[in-house]
């Protein structure tokens, strides 16, 4: 009997899946106790999820677990830097600590996502929600709890193929191969060039942000550059950029639209999962239109956080993200005009793939 063809449909669906049942699973149990001001923690312990999602079981046993850990230290790391009442000073400090171990870490691995965005993301965010020394206990708890259940929902699939893909092997995505890493990357030049393209646009896009006094929520100019910017090996191109504006502006109009409606957390647990599902499915295919979904997940789970009106909100995200697309594309003109001046691309190198 001929096995049907594999479809590009059912492939997302899988992925899909398991990174909103990561996500929605932790969320929704805090706003059933009575906590959604912990949601952005769920949150972006959830993202562990996605990292390794075409590896063989047994690699991504080890991505998934590394980018879980990467995921929990940024987010300790915003927490200490809010506990201590967040000087821009220590936010630079550790936002540049964060891209060196993020880029190091997901370049050695070869991860997919390759960009340092989501450890970004969450060092950021957790800078900004207030949290108590009374607190940390509860909020060590929701964290490891989250990156933990992440990391079982992600190797749940070897048991659901172990049983269904002998009787419908065209519903699963192919497993890629076995990815022969190296410690080796971390002498290139390659690297480094990547890991200074991110440091610069990252410190750039936030100070440009942080002295416009009428806008507020700088860090997403600095989510918007490194999001943006090429990891090892990939070129840098001002399409990404353009998507990236276009997809927010489009996402930041729903987002609005839905929290004017003051929606209830539980419907903001609808919206994350939605949200999350549908980012999945469209990731590989465009990035605008995956963004019309991320975009209305983060300010909703934000907005539990760190209420505040809708309005603004979307003013600040709009403004925020348009600035880190224009650093980006700034960055890609003054790279190309160093890579005609050495003929050599920036961030190039044989030795890594990523897509």
């Amino acid at each position: 009997m001929t096995t049907p063809a594999h479809s590009t449909r059912t492939t997302n669906l899988e992925g899909a899946a398991r990174a909103a049942i990561a996500g929605g699973a932790p969320l929704a149990l805090l706003i059933a106790l009575g906590m959604p001001g912990y949601a952005a923690f769920a949150m972006f312990a959830g993202f562990t999820a996605i990292f390794g999602a075409t590896e063989p079981y047994r690699q991504r046993m080890v991505t998934t677990g590394i980018a879980g850990l990467l995921q929990a230290a940024c987010m300790a790391a915003g927490i200490a830097v809010s506990m201590s009442g967040a000087p821009l000073w220590l936010q630079g400090t550790g936002l540049v600590v964060v891209l060196v171990v993020a880029v190091c870490t997901l370049s050695t691995l070869q991860t997919i996502p390759a960009q340092p965005i989501f450890p970004v993301f969450a060092f950021c965010v957790s800078a900004l929600v207030p949290v108590r020394p009374a607190d940390l206990p509860l909020v060590a708890t929701i964290i490891v709890g989250s990156v933990v259940w992440a990391w079982l929902v992600a190797m749940s699939g070897a048991v659901i193929r172990l049983v269904l893909h002998p009787r419908a092997p065209h519903v699963f995505r192919p497993i890629a191969p076995h990815k022969h890493r190296s410690f080796a990357v971390l002498r290139t030049p390659a690297l480094w060039e990547t890991v200074g393209l991110n440091v610069v646009g990252a410190l750039l896009a936030g100070a440009v942000a942080e002295s416009v006094p009428a806008l507020g929520h700088p860090y997403w100019a600095v989510v918007a550059v490194v999001s943006t910017l090429p990891a090892i090996r990939q070129r840098h191109t001002v399409r990404r950029a353009s998507q990236r504006v276009i997809g927010t502006i489009g996402g930041t109009v729903v987002a609005v639209g839905i929290l004017l409606l003051e929606p209830s957390a539980w419907w903001i647990v609808v919206i994350a999962v939605v949200g999350q599902f549908f980012a999945e499915i469209f990731v590989a295919r465009h990035y605008a239109v995956t963004l019309l979904f991320l975009t209305p997940l983060a300010l909703a789970v934000s907005w539990l956080s760190l209420p505040e009106a809708p309005e603004l909100l979307a003013l600040d995200r709009i403004a925020q993200t348009t600035l880190g697309a224009v650093v980006s594309v700034a960055l890609l003109v003054v790279g190309r005009l160093i890579e005609r001046r050495r003929g050599r691309a920036l961030g190039a190198t044989g030795a890594i793939r990523t897509v």
